[in-house]
């Protein structure tokens, strides 16, 4: 349900004096004291001012009950004093003197009876007692003292709305619109409790009447703009949220509420310009900083997204997510010495930080160094055991070095805390490919595509596994093509189906895939051997051994593509010495 956020602030700082009584209507000040009443001599009155000073002077200190004893010696002086009355309860108060401070407002309203503040006074008192229905007379009273003064009806709403009588809330708040059809402020509570309602014709209707009145109503344009945005209606509140700009100018909670929701509708570019404006205006704010420099980022704009996150880190040194950002931008500039650098400052500000863990495994398996990133992804495990991402990570890294024991190991470990994890099943396939143990590899990327029926990977691996034995070659060909129906343009998916077509002995159809293969993942050593294969059972053995000769700059430690090699350049050469022969004969 929409939340009434703003109205118990609003309607607070309202009572306490934001919106003056009608001077044609009430005064600001309490009546005096009925005629009749003895007078206060003037040297009473000089020790009155004297010790009601000294009171505030107490008060200021912090010495609240301190404060109470001078002003009830001020009272002694002047026992008619509205202000002094009204002045003690309120302290009184403070100290949880919570009857004394009732009879002492009681007092005032008393020597006072037509005077708003204390009965307001009076009221808030009731009301922070639980003794609703008092407030409410209390209330009600001054709005027939006062009917077109405002405070009254909008504390009464408060206390309604604070009750959840949302509808008793509404009928007073139409009587302060009835009075006072021009308050935008009325126009705009009732928009907040249609809200809360979610009443949203009423909300709108409402709130665009406060506008009208008020275009400056900051609140009316706020409330607008986010009931759109909790309608999922965007571009409405976009509208709103522009449309007060123009009227309040660079006015900057509209501009960041903007700037965020178009970051949210991944409109970054806009964004960029909201912020930028923010940035501008508010030099010094570094939370301005750390949204540029995220905006800059969904843009892939590195440099400019470091040197945002950089100035969040000169204005706020110690900001630590910040660092954090900063290192991941560093990451995906390719900037990895930066990167394990700024990471390795975010883990000396924080040594329990995760995802600085995380970040570094990351950058270190990406270095091909695994020793050092089991050793990062570890740590994170063991900092916090229960999150099952974190045993992909080690046991991925431990498979990438080759420790598959272990790495089979931690992936059942993370399997234990989420059975369901399509990626841990994933990568538990894979490391059971790697160990031989084929029927039941095929089993788990099964298992993935009935979790996932949209799982391109698992397609593709089972096909793939099924091509590599030469077995199940008509499965090979329906799940790699249902892998290709989700990426058509994935280069290693194209490579498994040209070679499960070679296998099938479809040379040309398999040359015209692995061809298609090359051109989207051109520097991969086993689709160029793959190529050279089939180039050599289509008869165009030139052609085999450029492939093959690819795949070896691309992976000189692959043996078998050599003897290929070596096997093809002989059969040139004897082909070669042959023609030469017949040639001299």
């Amino acid at each position: 349900m929409y939340q009434l956020l703003a109205l118990s602030p609003l309607l607070a700082l309202v009572v306490t004096g934001c919106v003056a009584l009608s001077p044609t209507t009430a005064s600001s000040v309490d009546t005096p004291a009925p005629a009749g009443a003895r007078a206060v001599s003037q040297d009473e009155s000089a020790e009155a001012y004297y010790h009601f000073a000294v009171a505030h002077m107490q008060a200021q200190a912090g010495r609240t009950r301190e404060a109470i004893e001078e002003i009830r010696k001020a009272i002694r002086r002047d026992p008619r004093a509205v202000l002094l009355w009204r002045q003690l309860s309120q302290w009184l108060h403070k100290v949880d003197e919570g009857e004394e401070a009732l009879a002492a407002a009681s007092r005032a309203v008393e020597l006072s009876p037509d005077g708003a503040e204390s009965r307001l006074a009076l009221a808030e008192l009731l009301q922070g007692q639980k003794r609703f229905a008092e407030a409410e007379a209390e209330l009600e009273r001054l709005i027939a003292l006062y009917p077109k003064a405002p405070e009254a009806y909008v504390t009464l709403a408060r206390y309604l709305h604070e009750q959840k009588a949302l509808d008793r809330a509404r009928a007073v708040l139409l009587r302060l619109v009835s009075e006072l059809p021009s308050l935008a402020q009325g126009h705009f509570l009732l928009g907040r409790v249609a809200l809360e309602q979610e009443q949203w014709s009423e909300a709108e209707s409402r709130l665009r009447q406060a506008i009208t009145l008020d275009p400056g109503n900051d609140g009316a344009w706020a409330a607008l703009g986010y009931m759109f945005e909790t309608r999922h209606q965007p571009e409405k509140a976009v509208e709103v949220y522009r449309e007060a700009l123009r009227l309040q100018g660079d006015d900057g909670a509209f501009a960041e509420r903007l700037g965020d929701l178009l970051i949210r509708l991944g409109r970054f570019g806009e964004a960029q310009a909201e912020i930028e404006r923010l940035a501008a205006a508010g030099p010094r704010d570094p939370r301005v900083y750390m949204k540029l420099g995220a905006v800059y980022y969904e843009q892939k704009l590195w440099d400019k997204a470091a040197e945002a996150f950089n100035q969040v880190l000169a204005l706020d040194p110690s900001n630590v997510r910040a660092r954090y950002f900063l290192a991941t931008t560093y990451m995906d500039a390719g900037k990895d010495a930066d990167a394990r650098q700024e990471l390795e400052r975010v883990l000396r500000a924080d040594p329990k930080s995760i995802d600085a863990r995380v970040q570094l495994g990351f950058l270190h398996s990406r270095a091909k160094r695994f020793d050092d990133a089991v050793a990062a992804f570890t740590e994170a495990a063991n900092l916090e055991p229960k999150r099952p991402e974190l045993f992909l990570y080690l046991g991925t890294s431990l498979y990438r070095a080759q420790q598959y024991d272990r790495a089979l190991a931690v992936v059942r470990e993370g399997l234990s805390l989420d059975g369901q994890n399509k990626d841990l099943l994933f990568q538990l396939g894979v490391i059971l490919e790697k160990k031989a143990q084929f029927d039941e590899a095929i089993q788990v990327f099964r298992d993935v595509i009935r979790l996932d029926p949209k799982h391109a990977e698992a397609y593709n691996y089972a096909g793939y596994m099924y091509a590599e034995k030469g077995v199940n070659l008509d499965e090979a060909v329906a799940l790699i093509g249902k892998a290709l129906e989700l990426e058509p343009d994935n280069g290693y998916f194209i490579d498994s189906l040209g070679w499960a077509l070679y296998q099938q002995g479809r040379y040309g159809d398999a040359l015209r895939e692995l061809k298609r293969a090359v051109e989207r993942a051109k520097e991969d050593p086993v689709i160029f051997d793959h190529l050279g294969d089939a180039y050599l059972k289509n008869g165009l053995e030139d052609e085999a051994i450029q492939a093959w000769e690819k795949s070896l700059s691309l992976d000189p430690a692959a043996s078998e593509v050599r003897k290929k090699l070596e096997r093809s350049r002989e059969r040139e050469r004897v082909k070669s010495d042959s023609t030469s022969a017949s040639q001299s004969r």
